[in-house]
């Protein structure tokens, strides 16, 4: 019976997270991403998502929006260097995931080892990243169909309050960052450090509206 046994522990492999299933069961996948970090098939999944989000931002968005606000000679420069910009915007999109989840791995780590959770692993934060920000993705893709579609400034997601309240100029900057996917995502990433790196819930709430925060400043000064 105990051989039995054994052999039955043995056989037993942890079931696999699923991308999509963040979406409808995300408590469930990152029990799974706890005790089944992948790393290979999400990266490659993720980084296609915003591939696809910023091809259709880089490539079919209207200038126009842009010349409107430049003066003649500064549209003359956006003219030379308009192809360049959108190769940025695709090759952003290539490395996005993969720099992302990286930088939030090792900050993570970090926080977990002075918190004094030995169990955290690189592999376990990466990984939960990268399930993370499928939900980013998403909306990276939505808003840049909906850009597309309108000939919309890609600054400002449809999904924020910057086009609900109709804001411009520097509250529209500000206003830009508070938008639904954006949310969500916090949402669920407080969930994944709860659940992966085993945080309570102020240091977990804590650490990832700072780092989310952060993020949001440097790209608020890229704009």
């Amino acid at each position: 019976m105990s051989e039995v046994k054994v052999s039955s522990e043995e056989n037993f492999k942890p079931e696999k997270p699923s991308l999509l299933g963040m979406v409808f069961s995300p408590g469930e996948q990152l029990e799974r991403v706890k005790g089944n970090p992948k790393v290979l098939v999400p990266l490659l999944l993720v980084t296609l998502l915003y591939t696809i989000g910023a091809a259709i931002t880089a490539f079919g968005m209207d200038s126009t929006w842009i010349l409107q606000e430049l003066g003649p000679d500064e549209a003359q420069f956006f003219a030379e260097i308009e192809g360049f910009m959108r190769v940025m915007i695709l090759v952003t999109g290539l490395l996005v995931p993969l720099i992302g989840a990286l930088i939030f791995a090792v900050v993570f780590l970090i926080v977990a080892k002075a918190a004094g959770k030995a169990n955290v692993t690189f592999k376990k934060l990466y990984s939960l990243s990268l399930f993370v920000s499928v939900i980013g993705g998403l909306g990276f893709l939505f808003n840049g169909i909906m850009t597309t579609v309108f000939g919309a400034n890609p600054n400002t997601p449809f999904t924020s309050l910057a086009v609900l309240m109709q804001a411009e100029g520097k509250l529209a900057i500000v206003l830009a960052t508070i938008e639904v996917f954006t949310i969500w995502q916090i949402i669920v990433t407080v969930l994944g450090v709860r659940k992966v790196a085993e945080f309570n819930a102020g240091l977990a709430w804590a650490s990832v509206i700072i780092y989310t925060v952060i993020g949001i400043f440097i790209s608020l000064i890229g704009v």
